[in-house]
């Protein structure tokens, strides 16, 4: 039952019927099916949060850490209603989540059920926006983003439609991405399962749509995540580091023959506006160095440059620190390290193993697509957190005693958060002078 209702959550979560028909606006249909399902789950969310537990999780320490240090940061600049009263209630729901997804999608069974799912859901999705778009349904809560363009040959200004859905994919960007993650679970039922060959390739079927899908967003930091993906699914899957150049190669291919805004890797003057956005906010993180470790607040850039940073890292390192930025990026670099392992220095089962790759390629691409969109506190990620703590932190993973959580564990995120800080400033700064 726990799982059957975990599957409606997604639903509500990721189709919001809500939004699409506001004849049943008010219904508060999430609220009352995550209260059940957090009800039924309880004993379950009660022993994942004891002190063994969390020992051998170190993603979801490093989940709980970030969402801890939204409150710090919000504290220490005494804004404490917004911490405890506005913000807080509000993404702790999404911290719920990620922590029911753990709880509950618990072995092989459910996971590939999980995958599945999430893979019909993404086709309601696209439905829904390319029907908007094209005019053969409409809701009135979905409208499309409009990007401005300028031809470079006869500098007249335009405006293009960028493909929206419902929800939190109103915007182009998260929709991209969640598209990836579609493409990515199509390959993967398509590769795996005790089906014959030829039953599970209809699995690849969603694909053609989900790709006219991504092009129509308009995204190119969207395209970058869905591209990084393919990328880590080859990596983890056939040849390791010699499978790079073959599939940089692919990129640029990829970027070529879409060319456009989308296929525009310097990204013109968009990328330039980002850039700025994110040297303004180091340079005010670094002038002001007792702020470093928590951060200069939440919704800082919204607050001093009314947008955001367009980079979840340099967003999380600027209003949340070294604290929740060394969190945030932990939980990237640590499941992604782990899952790499897995078979290799760390003992895994074979349905692990056979997941690996998929994972493997959902959080490369998904950590490529946060590198260009501020996507530190929306659901899609915490989403993209359980999926592979689910496979990295399984009981019946054998984690070696440096990825399980001591002392020991902590001083290591301490320097890798530092390391982090240093490397985009350095990154950020070798952008600029490269004329980005």
């Amino acid at each position: 039952m726990k799982f059957g209702l975990f599957v409606v959550l997604n639903a509500l979560l990721l189709i919001r019927p809500e939004e699409l028909f506001p004849e049943i606006t008010g219904l508060r249909l999430y609220l009352i099916v995550i209260a059940l399902c957090t009800l039924i789950t309880l004993p379950e969310l009660l022993r994942l949060l004891t002190p063994e537990s969390l020992r051998v999780r170190p993603v979801t320490v490093c989940v709980l850490l970030y969402f801890v240090s939204t409150i710090v940061s919000l504290c220490v600049l005494r804004r404490f209603e917004e911490a405890f009263l506005d913000f807080g209630p509000e993404f702790a729901k999404v911290i719920l989540y990620y922590l029911l997804l753990v709880s509950i999608v618990d072995n092989a069974t459910r996971f590939r059920t999980f995958v599945a799912t999430l893979i019909f859901f993404v086709i309601i999705l696209t439905a829904i926006a390319l029907a908007q778009q094209f005019g053969i349904a409409s809701f009135p809560n979905i409208q499309p983003a409009m990007q401005r363009v300028i031809d470079p040959a006869t500098g007249e200004e335009s405006a293009i439609p960028r493909l929206c859905s419902s929800g939190v994919f109103s915007d182009p960007n998260d929709l991209c991405l969640i598209l990836g993650l579609g493409i990515l679970s199509c390959i993967f039922m398509a590769s795996t399962g005790e089906f014959p060959l030829p039953a599970r390739l209809i699995w690849l079927l969603p694909i053609p749509l989900f790709v006219f899908a991504v092009l129509e967003t308009h995204s190119r930091g969207g395209l970058m995540g869905v591209l990084a993906g393919i990328c880590g699914y080859l990596f983890a899957r056939f040849g390791g580091p010699k499978s790079l150049p073959y599939a940089a190669a692919g990129v640029v291919a990829v970027f070529a023959a879409i060319g456009g805004r989308q296929g525009g890797i310097s990204g013109g003057d968009t990328a330039h506006e980002r850039l700025m956005l994110w040297t303004v906010g180091l340079t005010n993180l670094f002038n002001m160095p007792l702020y470093i470790p928590t951060g200069l607040g939440m919704e800082w850039y919204v607050e001093e440059s009314g947008h955001v940073a367009h980079n979840s890292f340099i967003q999380t390192y600027v209003e949340q620190g070294i604290f929740g930025g060394g969190a945030f990026l932990g939980a990237f670099v640590i499941g992604a390290f782990i899952t790499y392992r897995l078979g290799r220095t760390i003992q895994a089962p074979a349905w692990a193993m056979e997941v690996r790759p998929f994972v493997f390629a959902v959080i490369c691409g998904y950590a490529m697509g946060c590198y260009s969109l501020s996507r530190n506190l929306v659901l899609p990620t915490y989403m993209v957190f359980g999926i592979v703590a689910v496979v990295v932190e399984s009981p019946s993973v054998i984690l070696p005693e440096k990825f399980t959580v001591t002392r020991r564990w902590f001083f290591r995120c301490v320097l890798l958060s530092i390391a982090g800080l240093v490397a985009i400033k350095f990154a950020t700064q070798l952008l600029g002078m490269a004329g980005v």
